[in-house]
């Protein structure tokens, strides 16, 4: 165990769980993400896998009054981001960061999670483990176009973690899989995870890969697990929900404003070459 890196998750899992108890009295869910998620699920132990903020996920509807909650709490929003609010922590120490999503890039109603996708865990409702897993394996390629060995880790301890022998865990995985569309996204995870450290039955494996067109998706996703490029890493995402192709070249005004100070017609039109001199930049 990493002391230092068990400081720093311990205080997150703290300003997590502030601000939920801060969010419940005001009639507001919020689901704890990623580090977050499996720390408090006790899939990992404080100072065993690293964080740099607590990941957050709320209706959309709820996101300005959670908002003032925040603020209320002494949190402001971060420079530069167009979602995470921080929190000055005494002695110089980090500030507690809160990472707060209103949507997934692998599931396009997350509405659907509310519903259907929580149950309860030791500090309030949680992900279940299927959808838990699902995350894990889609975001890293999603967001970042590559799979690091954490995100395998972090699937191969959420599989791991599920009660009796996995049977319902894997095929619960394999039928959200394909109610998301998510076969193509995730099917280089779960070909690394089959060949190493987890015994998937061969039902749920033959249930999560890609069929007809989806091969052709999927070979995009293998280009990226293997290799990090990235024109890939932005091209992914758009790839797998064409939707957001619109949400990149014109996010709404909230965003402009946080991520740029305005949301002018002239800092619209400069948002495309924004994005093509990242693209060319890294």
């Amino acid at each position: 165990m990493d002391k230092a890196i068990a400081a720093r998750e311990i205080l997150l899992l703290g300003a997590f769980e502030e601000a939920r108890d801060a969010a419940l009295k005001a009639g507001i869910e919020i689901v704890p993400l990623k580090g977050a998620a499996l720390l408090g699920l006790g899939i990992y132990q404080p100072g065993e896998r690293g964080m740099s903020d607590a990941d957050v996920l709320l209706r959309p509807k709820d996101l300005p009054a959670f908002e003032e909650i925040l603020a209320g709490l002494g949190y402001q929003p971060m420079p530069n981001s167009s979602d995470a609010w921080l929190k000055p922590s005494p002695n110089n120490a980090p500030p507690a960061i809160l990472d707060l999503h209103t949507g997934l890039w692998h599931i396009k109603n997350t509405e659907e999670l509310f519903k259907w996708g929580l149950e309860p865990g030791p500090g309030g409702l949680a992900l279940n483990l299927a959808d838990l897993f699902l995350h894990a394996a889609a975001h890293p390629l999603l967001h970042h176009g590559e799979i690091t060995p954490r995100a395998l880790e972090d699937c191969t301890r959420i599989a791991l973690s599920a009660p009796g022998d996995g049977g319902k865990f894997w095929a619960l995985a394999a039928r959200k899989a394909e109610i998301y569309e998510l076969r193509a996204v995730i099917w280089p995870v779960m070909e690394r995870l089959s060949a190493g450290p987890l015994s998937i039955p061969g039902a749920a494996l033959a249930a999560m890969e890609p069929r007809g067109l989806e091969k052709i998706k999927a070979a995009f996703f293998e280009k990226a697990a293997k290799k990090h490029s990235t024109p890939l890493e932005y091209l992914l995402p758009v790839l797998h929900r064409p939707g957001l192709l619109v949400k990149y070249a014109v996010p709404d005004k909230r965003f402009m404003l946080r991520r740029y100070g305005a949301a002018s017609a002239a800092v619209y039109l400069l948002r495309p070459l924004r994005l093509l001199g990242s693209i060319l930049r890294r």
